[in-house]
């Protein structure tokens, strides 16, 4: 889009743009978190048709469709948590703590938390095993590994 095509059109269409163009600009620090709470709700959707057709349920568009309130929620609060924090409590949370973003971050987190307990289950319902103690015994073979590794060059140095 060339700055002709940015600035053609009706007088409206020129503000319209304009303040699309502001919001999308004033909420550009958040949008990593917004990108990463909507990975998650897309996953546990995956997994939750996933779980439901291996259940042997039905999927219909009713059930498939309630994606769509569960992220204008999920993301509105973090678009709302961002706004508050940036004219409301954002000197007042910097006064203690120094982390750009606090409250928004938090917010993600908590929403990011519940998505992975779904995932969870979905995971669990598909496959009969807990992903959080796969991805805990994933860590702790790597770690045993690292070590034997390591053992193994002190074994050959010495």
């Amino acid at each position: 889009m060339t700055l002709v095509d940015w600035h053609s059109g009706s007088k409206e269409m020129i503000y319209l743009k304009s303040f699309a163009f502001a919001l999308a600009s004033f909420f550009l620090p958040i949008k990593p978190l917004l990108l990463v709470v909507g990975l998650f709700i897309c996953c546990d959707t995956v997994l939750g048709v996933w779980a439901a057709h291996k259940r042997g349920e039905k999927i219909t568009s009713r059930k498939l469709g309630n994606i769509i309130p569960k992220m204008i929620l999920y993301q509105s609060s973090i678009l709302v948590g961002f706004i508050l924090e940036t004219y409301l409590l954002g000197e007042f949370i910097t006064y203690f703590v120094d982390i750009p973003n606090l409250i928004t971050k938090l917010i993600a987190m908590v929403l990011v938390f519940v998505e992975s307990l779904s995932i969870n289950e979905n995971f669990e319902n598909i496959t009969g095993k807990n992903l959080f103690l796969e991805f805990k015994r994933m860590i702790t073979r790597g770690i045993n590994i690292k070590k034997n590794i390591s053992k193994f060059k002190d074994d050959q140095i010495s």
